[in-house]
């Protein structure tokens, strides 16, 4: 007995945290996925355009040519 194929649209991706922004004690501004610095910057504009870039590449990364899936004949 086999179950029946999955298409993506049926199962739930799991979306990464989202990039936080957070000044540390010494005044320097960083952004975080989490627990883990990605970027800093010396003012808060600064890392905001840091994680605008870092959204920018997350987003692409899918458009990569080795994240296409196989297209079926």
């Amino acid at each position: 007995m086999s179950l029946p194929p999955t298409k993506d649209k049926d199962v739930p991706q799991m979306r990464p945290p989202q990039l936080t922004i957070k000044q540390t004690a010494t005044g320097y501004w960083t952004v975080q996925r989490g627990g883990v610095q990605l970027a800093g910057a010396m003012t808060r504009t600064a890392a905001e355009r840091e994680r605008e870039m870092l959204r920018r590449l997350s987003r692409s990364s899918g458009r990569r040519a080795g994240a296409r899936t196989a297209v079926k004949v």
